[in-house]
């Protein structure tokens, strides 16, 4: 039987062992009118309501006017901010995508809410359901401004104000969380903020002084990824910095800051949405030029074993020597790609800088070679490739053509070899599935050989 009380702020209570809170319906639907709130008093310890509850719960009837009317704005931003992810989630229909939803048809028909909970320390906030989580997520409300969280976060409730970075919520794992705007690509965006560290440690000097700079270098950092997609869209630095120096506005929407991390040291570095995969990369901002590297290489940045070259960017030890990610344009479209370092000996990583800087100037050149070089061999080969290919009408050999042809390969990496300084383009092809075939680039010539005959 449940033990019931009757308070005198609260009302009447029963406690819920199991869950270790008191609770009692409200008869107060909201938005929809579908589903009556229940309260939820926390008491996972059995000790009592507390009178910091019982004032919260004051506040909230105070301004729960004012809650209602707010509140589907903050959600609104959070849907947006999540909707590559909610997209991919579940089938929204024509009228909720990105740029349509509304925060009306948002409360009103994708959600439905349950829950005010009240914490020990005061705070509160509803939880709802959606049609894209299967646990109910948080809107904490006691703050300055609502805070969209985890379900366990409120319940879990650690938090942190934080003079510069404002209200920290811990998320129960490894990270304080924070939310700022931004103004990016001129819209005001969200962005998160997430620092490594637990309950315990809190927020470390160096993460605060981490965070003062990134706050100073903010605009160049953003400037400077904008000039590197840039180059990476007119294949060369050149190009993009003449652009910008002719006074071009250019807006490169393909890489969109969503988190700001500071690991326990005190490094740091976005976590973008990468348009051209649906995906996300890393760009750490935190050493003397901005770098590419995989969001969980930046996530475990100060843990793992590393070699920083200003030419070739972030390298991390594989069986094989080092690895890098780098951000290309192929067959005009932008990818994010491994560069593979065949590098046993750190000592002879100037043969690899030199390829690699020789391929950066020639990057137009090798990709228009790649193409011609590919046609002859398809046309070649033609006979082998309808072996192995149902040949498309835009692939018949009387209407093949420098562009078509390049969409047989996979690409794979780019990949460069201490000796001698050799780079190539790895790609997969359907007739030659076991070796593969790669596009070397040697003495100002671009050659096809066989994977064999370089790695």
């Amino acid at each position: 039987m449940e033990k019931e009380i009757t308070d005198k702020v609260l009302g009447q209570l029963k406690f819920d062992k199991k869950l270790g809170l008191w609770w009692r319906d409200m008869d107060v639907a909201l938005y929809n009118g579908d589903d009556k709130l229940e309260l939820n008093v926390q008491d996972e310890n059995h000790e009592g309501i507390l009178d910091v509850q019982r004032e919260a719960y004051k506040r909230y009837m105070e301004n729960a006017d004012k809650y209602i009317k707010e509140a589907p704005l903050y959600i609104l931003e959070y849907y947006k901010w999540h909707f590559e992810e909610i997209d991919k989630e579940v089938e929204l229909d024509e009228e909720n995508k990105k740029e349509t939803i509304t925060a009306e048809c948002l409360v009103n028909d994708l959600m439905s809410f349950y829950y005010l909970f009240i914490c020990r320390d005061g705070s509160y906030g509803w939880l709802a359901s959606c049609c894209w989580e299967d646990d109910y997520f948080a809107i904490l409300l006691s703050e300055s401004e609502p805070r969209i969280m985890t379900h366990a976060q409120l319940r879990n409730l650690h938090k942190i104000n934080d003079n510069s970075l404002g209200l920290l919520v811990h998320d129960g794992e490894n990270a304080w969380v924070g939310l700022e705007q931004n103004d990016f690509f001129g819209k005001d965006e969200d962005l998160r903020i997430e620092l490594e560290g637990s309950v315990e440690e809190g927020i470390t000097p160096a993460q605060q002084q981490a965070y003062e700079q990134y706050l100073v270098k903010k605009e160049n950092y953003f400037n400077e990824l904008t000039r590197m997609m840039l180059s990476v869209y007119m294949g060369s630095d050149e190009t993009a910095d003449q652009m910008l120096l002719m006074g071009h506005k250019i807006m490169v929407q393909t890489a969109l800051p969503k988190t700001l991390f500071i690991d326990k040291e005190g490094n740091y570095g976005w976590i973008c949405y990468t348009q051209w995969d649906d995906s996300y990369i890393g760009v750490l901002l935190s050493e003397d030029k901005l770098y590419f590297l995989t969001e969980e290489n930046l996530r475990n940045y100060s843990k793992e074993e590393k070699l920083v070259d200003k030419e070739l960017g972030v390298l991390f030890p594989t069986y094989v020597g080092y690895e890098g990610l780098i951000v290309v344009r192929l067959m005009n479209d932008v990818r994010t790609m491994p560069m593979v370092l065949s590098l046993y000996d750190d000592e002879k990583i100037e043969k690899i800088r030199e390829a690699y800087q020789i391929y950066q100037k020639m990057r137009p050149t090798f990709w228009n070679d790649m193409k011609e070089i590919m046609l002859y061999y398809y046309k070649e080969c033609y006979d082998e490739f309808e072996t192995y290919l149902k040949i498309p009408e835009n692939l018949k050999l009387e209407n093949v053509n420098e562009d078509s042809v390049m969409s047989i390969l996979t690409f794979t990496s780019l990949y460069i070899k201490e000796h001698k300084g050799r780079i190539a383009w790895l790609c997969d092809s359907p007739t030659d599935k076991e070796t593969g075939l790669a596009f070397e680039f040697s003495d100002g010539e671009t050659n096809l050989i066989g994977q064999d005959e370089i790695i």
